[in-house]
């Protein structure tokens, strides 16, 4: 349980959030050279068995036949310093003509080579082609240095002895070297997008998993939420463009002015690699990780809310609208439906026609106007007696005067009086309300002092009485044992009256869980079988053999049993029957517990569930009268509800919880 706890903190910060973009990170970066290494450990072998390097090996050979043989002013540094693809050619009268083996022989060089090719020439130019391995196209390398040739291959080529290898072993960065890596570079990005491919995946699983209720709590997660809708594209897109800049600055095409070459960096994973590619994948998995937590922000917080109001151009509109919205209902009070509305807009058409009217008649205007005018003056002195009538009942009932009744005709003013009578009617059912929690306060305080007092009073006197001196033993044992019974009493009922307040006030930490609520009922009457043996009482339980899962806390539901069967245990009729029933409906499950009360139930329902309230009212039991006031709170802590029915002496309590 710590350790999940300590999972969830750390979920729930921005250095959790780093610590899974940046391991995901570092993992896909790390593990690429040795796939790579592994995937395409025979790259080599399949170049020189591709016609670029016969290409490459015809083109060498031309080269050094122009160069050496033909002494053309022809130089391509390219062929300079190779140290992968050592050649030997003589001539016709076995000189020497050019080699870069050095001081090996064309023997060693053959025995220590992964490759090698032995092409010679007779005095017409026919080859005859020796290889290793066989595979090699020797067809196309002749097709290819005959396409060369401009002359007569008797001249060209005749009697050549040429001799290639590539050592087993290969080092530096020559002409070689840099074409098997171009040979293999579209394999390795393809393994770089794949592995890119799979670990985005990953983390987009881990993502979706991880609850939003943990990631909305990083601080990082918390301000990319926040951000404008535009602000987020302008991130993404500021991503693209220093990766794209950072590509073109260190890499360019092929090698750039800086000696960098993007292909030597890929195919040999040098620290260039990881220097790039691990703060690069971890911005970019950070993004990912953030703007899957806003898609579930979206999704919880709703489209509208989410998406369209995180943006500027979202937010403007909806202010715009709302503006343009509240100057029409101002300007217009496009809610002509109601009353008074409809007789404000009677009153200003009548006023309009009426002055046309008497815009009209010419010098008999000047006697309508008058006229019209001692109309108007009756008209809103009728209207100030209603304002009058509604201030006065106004401070009436500011007074606390709450018997004024207003007439509700009155004309425009009617809402304005309907609102009146009902602010006073409201008042009068707040001060029964207030009248009713005080008198019920007061009934609380003089149970709990009745029942705190009789136990505490029968300590106080035994105590005394042990003070006597001349008390035989077994008087003071029995006057022990009595304190002893008085005092766990008294305890008992301490310990109720914390967790009737705790459980009242909601100060209550619930562990809920999936809980099958059948077996946890059976469990509380397995627990009190001994109880109930020893009552007179006989249970018939009518439960299903099905499971029925609800999302509970077990212990505080086990508690909520434990009081309601304590309850029927003390307050039923001996030798009666106690029925357990249960009702499955699509949504809920309801528990109905039955029984014949022993006491005379002159009492309301709903009073029963309060505080030190009990079912005989002598309160001669040794219940508390907190134990259905507890099952009560606790049951609706977690979301359910507990009612109460009484019909003559039948007492029946149902407890319904929603199921999962």
């Amino acid at each position: 349980m710590d350790t999940n706890l300590k999972e969830n903190k750390l979920l729930s910060t921005t250095l959790g959030v780093f610590l899974i973009t940046l391991i995901l990170a570092v993992v896909s970066v790390v593990i690429y050279a040795p796939i790579k290494d592994t995937a395409f450990k025979n790259d080599a072998q399949k170049y020189l068995e591709s016609y670029r390097f016969i290409h490459t090996l015809a083109n060498l050979t031309h080269y050094l036949v122009q160069t050496r043989i033909e002494h053309k002013d022809i130089y391509n540094s390219s062929y300079d310093d190779l140290e992968n693809i050592k050649y030997y050619l003589q001539d016709q009268n076995n000189n020497l003509v050019a080699s870069n083996m050095k001081d090996k022989s064309v023997e060693t060089e053959i025995k220590n080579s992964r490759f090698y090719l032995h092409v010679k020439f007779d005095e017409n130019g026919n080859p005859t082609i020796e290889s290793a391995p066989n595979s090699f196209a020797k067809r196309e390398f002749i097709n290819i240095i005959n396409q060369y040739n401009k002359q007569d291959p008797a001249t060209y080529l005749a009697n050549l002895d040429i001799v290639y290898t590539v050592p087993k072993k290969l080092t530096g960065n020559d002409l070689f070297t840099q074409h098997l890596m171009d040979f293999n570079i579209g394999k390795y990005i393809i393994l770089i997008l794949v592995i890119g491919g799979i670990s985005i995946l990953v983390l987009m699983i881990l993502a979706f998993a991880i609850p939003y209720s943990a990631q909305k709590q990083a601080t990082i997660v918390k301000l990319f939420n926040r951000a404008y809708l535009e602000l987020k594209f302008l991130i993404w897109m500021a991503f693209f463009f220093i990766f794209l800049a950072v590509l073109k600055l260190t890499f360019g095409f092929g090698y750039n002015n800086n000696g960098f070459n993007y292909i030597e960096i890929i195919h040999d994973a040098n620290w260039y690699f990881y220097l790039i590619g691990l703060p690069i994948t971890f911005i970019l998995y950070t993004l990912i990780y953030l703007s899957i937590c806003y898609l579930k922000h979206i999704y919880y917080t709703g489209f509208k809310e989410g998406l369209l109001k995180s943006s500027l151009l979202g937010k403007l509109y909806f202010n715009i609208s709302s503006s343009v919205k509240n100057t029409v209902e101002q300007i217009a009070d496009v809610d002509i439906t109601r009353d008074y509305n409809k007789k404000l807009f009677t009153l200003l058409g009548i006023n309009l026609v009426v002055l046309i009217f008497i815009a009209l008649t010419g010098v008999l205007g000047i006697i309508l106007a008058l006229a019209y005018t001692v109309l108007l003056f009756n008209y809103s002195l009728k209207l100030l007696n209603k304002v009058r009538t509604l201030n006065e009942a106004s401070s009436q009932l500011a007074k606390g005067n709450f018997n004024i009744v207003l007439p509700e005709d009155m004309g425009i003013l009617s809402p304005f009086s309907k609102n009146l009578n009902n602010i006073k009617e409201g008042f009068k059912v707040a001060v029964e309300k207030e009248v009713k929690s005080q008198n019920m306060k007061t009934q609380l305080i003089s149970n709990v002092s009745h029942d705190l007092k009789t136990p505490l009073t029968s300590i106080i006197t035994y105590v005394d009485l042990l003070k006597n001196e001349d008390l035989e033993k077994e008087t003071q044992k029995e006057y022990i044992d009595i304190l002893d019974q008085k005092s766990k009493r008294l305890k008992v009922l301490i310990e109720d009256l914390f967790e009737a307040s705790k459980a009242g006030s909601g100060n209550i930490e619930l562990h809920l869980e999936q809980v099958d609520i059948i077996a946890l009922l059976r469990q509380t009457v397995g627990e009190m079988e001994e109880k109930i043996h020893e009552s007179t009482l006989q249970m018939r339980s009518n439960l299903p053999e099905n499971k029925i899962i609800c999302e509970l806390d077990g212990t505080r539901t086990y508690r909520v049993f434990e009081n309601i069967i304590g309850n029927i245990l003390k307050y039923s009729m001996p030798n009666s029957r106690v029925y357990i029933d249960v009702e499955e409906h699509e949504k809920s499950v309801s528990l109905i517990f039955k029984n014949i009360s022993a006491y005379e139930m002159n009492f309301d329902p709903s009073e029963i569930t309060e505080r030190f309230t009990r079912g005989d009212k002598s309160r001669n039991t040794e219940g508390s009268g907190l134990g259905l006031a507890i099952a009560k709170s606790l049951v609706e802590l977690q979301n359910g509800s507990l009612d109460i029915n009484i019909d003559g002496d039948l007492f029946k309590l149902t407890v319904t919880f929603p199921k999962v």
